[in-house]
């Protein structure tokens, strides 16, 4: 309780009393972070509802029960390749989670999509610095389209200073293979595919995609509660609706 007087004839304690009004003053810091943080959650909530039903798609905010798509999105960038066992010891890692938010679901353009923010938490139990039991989260926003038809696995993202995680394949178009990683399970199909729509990649900003058997995903790194940007959704999807298109099954 905060005091409101001092006893008649007491000293005040100067020392005390301005800790008490730091402690006071943050305080109410906390509570006004915590009120814009709800409102502005609230209003992203509110907006991305709206936005679903409009289109006559589903909206779960929590992704709860989307176990399934988790599955479903095993690979990179969602999950980390797993380390030697004579690596560097540090950091030494916990538990670590997968899991979905703002994840709606519906028809886009006769195919079934999903848009969603996937979120991993990765325990720290041990930086090698002396800081424990921290969380590192990554955040991405993805959207996924259905395939009619299986196909092999392939994946295209741009380069990096950074090695690649995966072996990639060169596609023999000098523009594609400067510009993008290319991993496939079948690397002759993917080559031949990939010089088939080698316009449509060329003519759009470097982006990351990957076909794993029966779905289509994009996606790119979120910041924490940003939700998807609702005005890239479309774009998104569009571009993975050309993608899809201009791949044809190996024969």
């Amino acid at each position: 309780m905060i005091p409101l007087g001092k006893p008649a004839g007491q000293a005040p304690n100067w020392d005390n009393e301005g800790l008490l009004a730091e402690r006071i003053a943050d305080g109410w810091a906390h509570v006004e972070m915590n009120e814009v943080f709800m409102e502005g959650f609230g209003a992203r909530y509110r907006t991305t509802r709206a936005f679903a039903a409009k289109r006559g798609w589903s909206f779960n905010v929590s992704g709860k029960g989307e176990d399934g798509l988790v599955e479903q999105l095993r690979g990179e960038p969602f999950h980390m390749a797993e380390r030697s066992r004579d690596a560097f010891p540090y950091p030494v890692l916990g538990r670590l989670r997968h899991r979905l938010s703002d994840v709606m679901r519906g028809a886009y353009r006769g195919r079934s999509a999903a848009v969603f923010v996937y979120t991993r938490e990765q325990e720290i139990l041990d930086d090698s610095f002396g800081r424990c039991g921290r969380e590192n989260s990554r955040y991405w926003v993805a959207a996924l389209l259905d395939l009619p038809t299986s196909l092999p696995r392939l994946q295209v993202t741009p380069r990096t200073p950074a090695s690649p995680t995966l072996p990639t394949i060169a596609v023999g178009d000098a523009y594609v293979d400067e510009r993008f990683y290319v991993h496939s399970d079948q690397p002759s199909w993917a080559a031949g595919v990939l010089r088939d729509i080698t316009s449509l990649i060329l003519s759009q900003p470097a982006w990351s995609w990957r076909i794993s058997r029966v779905s289509a995903i994009t996606w790119t790194r979120a910041t924490p509660m940003g939700g998807f940007p609702l005005d890239q959704v479309d774009t998104a999807l569009d571009r993975l609706t050309a993608i899809v298109g201009g791949l044809t099954p190996p024969r």
